[in-house]
């Protein structure tokens, strides 16, 4: 079985982290590819996807190849009971965290945004009401830094 918050969905330029100074950057395809495939299969086992593209830092000047690791490099990630949450830039990761902070309005706020098909894959472990002070701070932190 193949999570649907791990398919296809994205087009580039990522914010990852620079490979070599761990700063914000932004990582894409030469052809525009839609974010990498990372396939579950029904044994737990998960077959990840790779990407070739190019980086380019503006804080420490590296320009090169790189192999993308998703969600692994993405910059916008947080980790919450055993799972990651990713955006795939700082303007997803912030529509992320009002969507969580809508609470009951969400379905309202869904048809006003722009990452609608993007919302409704979040998986349902982030979106608990229990959760959502935990997550909107975790969210804060990423976005702060």
């Amino acid at each position: 079985m193949t999570s649907m918050y791990d398919r296809p969905l994205l087009q580039g330029p990522f914010s990852i982290r620079c490979p070599k100074c761990g700063a914000e950057t932004q990582f894409s395809t030469s052809h525009n590819a839609s974010l990498p495939v990372n396939t579950q299969h029904d044994d737990g086992s998960i077959e990840r996807d790779s990407w070739e593209g190019e980086v380019r830092c503006s804080s420490c000047g590296y320009a090169g190849r790189h192999d993308l690791d998703w969600p692994a490099d993405a910059r916008f990630q947080v980790e919450h009971r055993g799972q990651v949450l990713w955006a795939k830039d700082r303007d997803m990761m912030m529509e992320i965290r009002r969507f969580l902070a809508a609470g009951a309005d969400r379905q309202a706020f869904k048809k006003s945004s722009a990452y609608t098909h993007h919302l409704v894959r979040i998986p349902a472990v982030f979106l608990g009401a229990r959760d959502r002070d935990a997550m909107l701070k975790k969210i804060d932190r990423v976005l702060a830094a």
